[in-house]
């Protein structure tokens, strides 16, 4: 054999694959181009494509929308428990300590009380001792009062012998010396009476002294016991120790801040809510009461707590453009064994919108514009006209021409329109769809893309696009 034959022979050889290759190419791309409609296949005709897609079944109701927003815990009462009564720590609180709780009641800081007592003492001796001279004065009084008594009734007895003897020296039976020591005694008698009155009045005088001095040392008495009372700090309310400044040993002088503490069985939190979110909350009836739900973000689970909006902020949040609320946390009865956000912490709040009647709650990717589309007897898209209610994140809440056990298509479709042919597929399907394609038969498929779907007694259909 030439050389040249070998050549040849081998040219080819290597040129035929190559061909067969490109044939198979060319053919693929024109069956691609096709529609995937061969030679084989049943019908003359181009077929119509389906678009498969996810529905849901609706019932009309009343739905509402979750405002959320986030804001922070704030400590509804905080103290400074400051001294009042200077002097030695001589016992402490075992649990007081930077974040520990305390209870109401609890004594958290003792004042040696050696002095106070014996101030205590001092004061209710004075007192006993004004009250017995305000006795005394009171007695003198009395003593007083029937000396007047007696010295009137004596000037009484004077006079009337005056007159008698007046009487006798018209007769001349009674000498002018006589009456003249009678009117002389009457005179005696009168100034005694005068003296008796102004020592009565001076007297009451002193006594309404005596009153004042006894009222000056009740007070004094007061004070001491409320010296005493202050030399023992006790927390008012359940509280969280955020810092304390006692130690046994440690002389403390007025004012001295001894425990701050935080209010533990009340909790507020702040946030804010948008003018426009405010407006819709506010359409709903008076925001006072609302209830709310506040989560605490901690670890895998949160923790929720129920809350009840309380007031509105005096301002407007400038800075934040929103208006600024305030809810109460209802702390649950086992407080003290469940995690509690403390102040600071940073919480989300949930809070229920205003209801809307006769509406369904759907994924926003159905929503085109004023319209969704449902899918009718012949499992083509039919238009129905809607009113967006409201948003809730990934949801809208629809209103108009919707009945219940509409299929809704929730698949976003770019060629979405009346009198599109669609296939229901997902874990969705009713009683009308099934059967209409074989669960799983599209699996695989890459979106965008064409397939072959049948029936699930192995009849072809048509050509789906997936969606």
């Amino acid at each position: 054999m030439s050389v040249l034959a070998r050549i040849g022979r081998l040219g080819a050889q290597a040129i035929l694959p190559a061909l067969v290759l490109l044939g198979a190419f060319v053919a693929t791309q024109a069956l691609i181009a096709s529609g995937g409609e061969g030679p084989g296949t049943r019908g003359s005709g181009p077929r119509e494509a389906v678009y498969a897609v996810r529905a849901q079944d609706i019932t009309l109701g009343e739905n509402s929308a979750t405002f959320r927003a986030f804001g922070e815990v704030m400590a509804v009462g905080a103290a400074e428990l400051r001294i009042a009564s200077p002097g030695e720590v001589i016992a402490v609180h075992p649990n007081l300590a930077e974040g520990a709780i305390v209870e109401a009641g609890d004594t958290l800081v003792t004042i040696d009380p050696f002095a106070y007592e014996g101030a205590l003492r001092q004061a209710k001796a004075e007192l006993d001792e004004a009250r017995a001279r305000k006795d005394e004065v009171a007695a003198r009084i009395a003593l007083e009062e029937n000396g007047v008594l007696a010295a009137a009734d004596q000037l009484d007895i004077a006079q009337r012998d005056l007159d008698r003897a007046l009487q006798l020296a018209r007769s001349g039976s009674i000498t002018d010396k006589a009456i003249d020591d009678r009117r002389l005694l009457v005179s005696q008698r009168q100034q005694t009476l005068d003296q008796r009155a102004f020592t009565q009045q001076a007297e009451e005088a002193r006594l309404a002294q005596m009153d004042a001095a006894v009222a000056r040392l009740e007070w004094q008495v007061e004070l001491a016991e409320r010296a005493l009372q202050d030399n023992v700090l006790k927390a008012p309310y359940r509280a969280i120790v955020r810092a304390e400044n006692a130690e046994v040993g440690r002389i403390l002088a007025t004012n001295d801040i001894a425990v701050s503490l935080i209010r533990a069985d009340a909790l507020d939190v702040a946030f804010v809510l948008s003018d426009q979110r405010y407006g819709r909350l506010r359409a709903g009836g008076p925001i006072a009461g609302k209830p709310a739900e506040v989560l605490w973000r901690i670890g895998d689970q949160p923790v929720s707590l129920a809350a009840t909006i309380t007031r509105t902020a005096a301002d407007i949040a400038s800075n934040t453009g929103g208006v600024r609320l305030f809810a109460r946390i209802a702390l649950p009865d086992d407080a003290a064994d469940r995690p509690i956000p403390r102040p600071g912490a940073f919480v989300e709040v949930n809070i229920e919108g205003p209801a809307h009647s006769d509406t369904a709650r759907l994924p926003a990717s159905a929503l085109y514009g004023d319209a969704v589309f449902v899918i009718d007897e012949d499992s083509r898209m039919a238009r129905r006209t809607v009113r967006l209610a409201a948003r809730d994140g990934n949801d809208v809440i629809l209103a108009g021409q919707l009945s219940d056990e509409d299929a809704v298509v929730i698949t976003r479709l770019a060629e979405a329109g009346d009198g599109i042919k669609v296939a229901r597929v997902g874990a969705a399907h009713d009683a009308r769809h099934r059967g209409q394609i074989r669960h799983g038969a599209l699996v695989g498929v890459a979106r965008g893309r064409r397939a072959a779907v049948r029936h699930d007694d192995g009849g072809e259909v048509a050509h789906v696009r997936v969606a």
